[in-house]
């Protein structure tokens, strides 16, 4: 793999500490792999951003595989299925054995999900405010050649669609990323299957 790959594949899981920082967590964390692998952390996450999905009292922290995986498969049936992030067995499996970089991965759909979200709910809350003649005045501002007389401001309009340009083009940097990183992935999985590969093939030599 390229230092360049890395460099890229470093700056968006930095993008993703930096956002769990942010976060209030029950515990300490300490190892994102160990500390997400019982799904109670993701549950966390997701009761801000989803109260109504989400009840705390379906997961509690516990050290045994099979609680971790019941976990997760509770938030994957209940919760992530219903936002669109349902997540397959095999990743559930990998979740819960604290697979290197994987709970990063679904972290990052995660995040991307919930920006596009509030930003669709932002416009819900905007069109709601507004009467259908009006939003026909926010729509005329778009060809710019009448701005006056508006119901809405013009300054205010324009700040209101660079943000949501602003979001949209976060998404689209964060769902590039998430394919570059699957693709990343992909090679090192390839990469360690061919060591593998080629320890087996010397050990037999040596026989």
């Amino acid at each position: 793999m390229s230092s360049h790959s890395d460099e890229e594949f470093n700056e968006v899981i930095d993008e993703i500490y930096t956002w769990l920082d942010q976060q209030t967590f029950s515990r300490p964390r300490k190892n994102i792999s160990r500390d997400f692998s019982n799904g109670v952390f993701m549950a966390e996450i997701l009761k801000k951003y989803y109260p109504k999905l989400v009840d705390l009292h379906n997961y509690s922290h516990s050290n045994s595989l099979t609680k971790k995986i019941d976990n997760w498969c509770t938030l994957n049936r209940k919760v992530l299925s219903k936002i669109d992030l349902k997540i397959s067995n095999d990743v559930i499996n990998q979740l819960a054995n604290s697979h290197d970089k994987t709970i990063e991965t679904v972290l990052i759909k995660l995040r991307s999900k919930i920006i596009k979200d509030c930003n669709d709910e932002r416009n819900l809350l905007y069109a709601d405010s507004i009467s259908n003649d009006t939003k026909t005045e926010v729509e005329s501002v778009l060809d710019f050649d009448e701005v006056q007389n508006k119901m809405i401001p013009r300054s205010a309009f324009l700040k209101l669609r660079q943000e949501l340009q602003d979001k949209n083009d976060i998404i689209n940097s964060l769902n590039d990323k998430i394919s570059h990183l699957e693709s990343l992935i992909k090679l090192k999985d390839q990469r360690i299957a061919d060591l593998s590969t080629q320890i087996i093939t010397l050990d037999k030599q040596d026989i």
